[in-house]
C-alpha cells in the first residue's frame, strides 16, 4: 500500500467518492478556463491515487465494508468494496484523470466559454456517480448514484451542441431512454424490497436464498435486465449510444466510452451473481440464453454497422456496441475463464476505446470533423494520431501483442470449456469484422491518393497527443505483460462466481 496514505486507509471507500464530489462543489468557485481545468486535474489525480491505494488494500486484507454514520449493515448504509469493484473503480478514476488532462484544448473549441465553469462541475459529478455505483452496498443507493451520473452525462452530451446541433437531440433521446431504464431498475429494486424488506445487497441475497415468491423474483430480474440493457447499450437496446457518442464533446465521448457502459455491465454482474440466486453459480438457462442472444446480435450488428459509417466517431461508437457484446457473453456463460475474459475486456477496452475516441477528437480539433472524406492521407499529415488509431484498431481485432488478444483468448477458452463453440465462433467472426472496419481507416489514411494541398503535415498538439498514447500504450503494455492484470481479474471472477454458488 502507498505508505504515506496508511493513516487514511480505513476511509479509502468514502474518500473515493468524497474527493470528486467536493471537487465538483468547489469547481464553480475556482473559476473557468485553465484554473477550472487545473482544479479538475488535481481532483482526479487525488482520486486516482486513492483508487490505487484502495485496490492495494483489498489485495492485502480482502473485501472491506464501510458503514456510513457508524450504523452497521443491514440497518445502515454500507459502502462495500471487493476486488472487482476496486479494479473497475481504478479504471474509471485513472481514465477519467487522463481524459481530464486531454480535455484542456478540446473543450476550448467545442464548448462556449461561458459554460466552462459549469462544465468541470458537471464532469466531476458524473465521475462521482460512476464511482459511487461501484462501491455502494445498498441497492437503492446504487439507483440514486446511477441517476446522478446519468443526469450529469445528459448535460455533458448536450454541451456538444456548439460543434454539432444534433447533440441536443442525442442528449434528449438518451434522457428519455435512460429514464425508462432507470425506472425499470427502480421497479426491480422495489419488488426486491417488497419481497425481502431490506435494501442491503448482501442481506438481499441471504433473504432471497431463504425462499419466497418466485414470480416476484423473476419479475424483478426481468425489469433489471431490461433497465441495465438500456444503460449498458446492449443490443437491441443500444440505439441511443452511437448518436450520443458521436455528437458529444470529444473528451466526453472518450470518458463515456471508457467508463459509463462498463459501470452498467458491473451492475449486471453484481446483481445477477451477488444478489439474485443462481443455479450453482450460473445464470438460469433462460436468462443466460437471452443475454447470449443479445450479445451475439451486438457483436454481429455492431461490427457490421461500424464498417459502413461515414465518420470515425460513428465507426467507433458502433464498434462499442460490439465490444459490449463480448463482455456480456462471458457474463452470461458464467464459466471462470469466460468471466475472467469479460473483466479483462472491461479494463482493456476502456484503455483502447478511450484512446481511440481521443484520437477522433484530435482530428476534429485540427480538421473540423472526422468524416472519412476528410481523412485521405492522414497517415502522412498526422502520423502519431494515425498510428495510435491503427494500434487501437489492432487491439479491437485482438492481434497478439495487444490487450484485446489477452481478453479474447480467455473469453474463447471459457466458451469452449463451457461447451459453447457457436458462441466462440461469434467472437472470431466479430474479430474478422473488426479487421474490416480497421482496414477501412488504414485504406483511407495511408493508401488513398490525395491532392498536394491535402498532403501538408498538420500540427498534432502534444497536450492532447500524449494522453492518447498513455492509454493506447498501456493497452500494448498489458498485451505484452498481462500476468498481473490477469491474476487480478481471475481472482475477481472467482470471488464473484464463488459468491454466486
Amino acid at each position: 500500500m502507498l505508505s504515506f496514505l496508511s493513516p487514511w486507509a480505513p476511509h479509502f471507500p468514502i474518500l473515493l467518492v468524497l474527493l470528486p464530489l467536493l471537487g465538483a462543489v468547489l469547481s464553480p468557485l475556482i473559476g473557468r478556463g485553465d484554473r477550472g481545468w487545473a482544479w479538475a486535474v488535481m481532483t482526479m489525480g487525488a482520486t486516482t491515487v486513492v483508487a490505487m491505494a484502495l485496490l492495494l488494500r483489498i489485495r492485502e486484507v480482502g473485501a472491506v465494508s464501510y458503514p456510513l454514520g457508524g450504523w452497521q449493515a443491514p440497518f445502515g448504509i454500507e459502502l462495500y468494496v471487493d476486488l472487482l469493484s476496486a479494479m473497475i473503480a481504478l479504471v474509471v478514476a485513472a481514465v477519467g484523470w487522463v481524459v481530464t488532462i486531454y480535455a484542456r484544448a478540446s473543450i476550448r473549441v467545442e464548448i462556449p466559454g461561458d459554460r466552462l465553469g459549469a462544465f468541470w462541475a458537471v464532469w466531476l459529478l458524473a465521475i462521482t456517480g460512476l464511482l459511487g455505483i461501484l462501491i455502494s452496498g445498498d441497492a437503492f443507493n446504487v439507483y440514486v448514484l446511477l441517476e446522478i451520473s446519468s443526469l450529469t452525462i445528459y448535460g455533458l452530451i448536450a454541451m456538444g451542441r456548439s460543434r454539432d446541433r444534433k447533440a441536443l437531440v442525442s442528449a434528449f433521446n438518451y434522457l428519455i431512454l435512460g429514464s425508462i431504464g432507470a425506472a425499470f431498475i427502480l421497479i426491480a429494486i422495489g419488488l426486491l424490497y417488497a419481497q425481502t424488506g431490506t435494501l442491503n445487497m448482501a442481506d438481499l441475497r441471504s433473504r432471497l436464498l431463504e425462499g419466497g415468491s418466485e414470480a416476484t423474483v423473476n419479475t424483478a430480474r426481468a425489469f433489471l435486465l431490461a433497465g441495465l440493457g438500456l444503460k449498458m447499450a446492449l443490443f437491441p437496446l443500444h440505439f441511443w449510444m452511437p448518436a450520443a457518442y458521436s455528437t458529444a464533446p470529444s473528451a466526453v465521448a472518450g470518458l463515456l466510452s471508457a467508463t459509463a457502459t462498463k459501470v452498467g455491465i458491473y451492475m449486471a454482474m453484481r446483481f445477477l451473481y451477488s444478489v439474485f440466486p443462481t443455479d450453482q453459480g450460473a445464470l438460469t438457462g433462460a436468462n443466460a440464453w437471452v443475454l447470449c442472444a443479445c450479445a451475439g446480435g451486438a457483436i454481429l450488428f455492431g461490427s457490421a454497422s461500424a464498417a459502413r459509417q461515414p465518420s470515425l466517431s460513428l465507426l467507433l461508437a458502433y464498434s462499442s456496441v460490439a465490444q459490449v457484446g463480448y463482455i456480456v457473453l462471458g457474463l452470461a456463460v458464467g464459466q471462470i475463464d469466460a468471466m475472467t475474459g469479460s473483466i479483462l475486456h472491461i479494463v482493456f477496452h476502456a484503455l483502447m476505446k478511450g484512446g481511440l475516441f481521443l484520437c477522433a477528437g484530435i482530428i476534429i480539433y485540427r480538421l473540423g470533423g472526422n468524416e472519412f472524406h476528410r481523412l485521405a492521407g492522414l497517415g502522412r499529415r498526422m502520423p502519431w494520431t494515425s498510428a495510435a488509431i491503427v494500434v487501437g484498431g489492432l487491439g479491437m481485432i485482438g492481434i497478439p501483442g495487444t490487450a484485446g488478444f489477452i481478453s479474447k483468448l480467455h473469453l474463447l477458452k471459457g466458451l469452449f470449456v463451457a461447451g459453447q463453440p457457436l458462441l466462440a465462433m461469434l467472437v472470431l467472426v466479430g474479430s474478422v469484422l473488426a479487421a474490416v472496419y480497421t482496414w477501412r481507416f488504414v485504406e483511407v489514411a495511408y493508401l488513398k491518393p490525395v491532392a498536394d494541398e491535402d498532403s501538408v503535415p498538420v500540427d498534432e498538439p502534444p497536450g492532447m497527443l500524449w494522453p492518447v498514447w498513455l492509454l493506447i500504450g498501456s493497452s500494448v503494455l498489458f498485451g505484452l505483460h498481462p500476468a498481473p492484470v490477469v491474476k487480478l481479474a481471475t481472482e475477481a471472477a472467482q470471488a464473484l462466481l464463488g459468491a454466486a454458488g
